[in-house]
């Protein structure tokens, strides 16, 4: 039984192989070195198979990585994970502060002060935007008890919070 469970399951493979083979064998570039067993094609199906390999794999893994790091991150995505982290009243007057500091820019500089939130650490500039909310709400909690709205007093009266 267990004999016929496993034919059955090679068949099964065996059969969705060559689905995605025979496009690519159709015009004799790959063949399966059992039925050139013997030939002189042999040697040189099979380096026609490790030369597609190669460029199939040099051209998708070279591709991949710079598609994703210069896509830029949509400003009210960010917006977005900051106002899951407050109340609508708290949004506004974040919304505000983070606005006056940065522009929303999570890459802003200004002198030793970096992101976001303008905060005076390298270590703050080098996180991604939704790192940055979470770093930048913490000192909120910790400086002014988690009211944005009194950060935002802050920066009015003194111009930094």
């Amino acid at each position: 039984m267990k004999l016929h469970k496993l034919s059955i399951f090679q068949n099964a493979t065996r059969r969705l192989t060559w689905a995605f083979v025979n496009p690519l064998d159709s015009h004799v570039m790959l063949r399966t070195l059992a039925r050139l067993r013997g030939s002189a094609l042999r040697g040189r199906a099979l380096g026609r198979a490790i030369v597609i390999l190669a460029v199939l794999m040099t051209v998708s893994f070279a591709a991949t990585p710079k598609a994703y790091s210069q896509k830029p991150l949509n400003i009210m995505n960010i917006k977005l994970y900051a106002y899951n982290k407050l109340t609508w009243d708290q949004m506004q007057c974040y919304n505000e502060l983070i606005h006056h500091e940065s522009r929303w820019n999570y890459k802003a500089r200004n002198g030793s002060h970096y992101g976001l939130g303008q905060m005076r650490s390298k270590w703050y500039g080098t996180l991604n935007p939704f790192r940055q909310i979470d770093a930048h709400l913490d000192y909120i909690k910790h400086r002014y008890e988690g009211d944005t709205c009194k950060a935002l007093n802050h920066w009015e009266r003194k111009g930094w919070h």
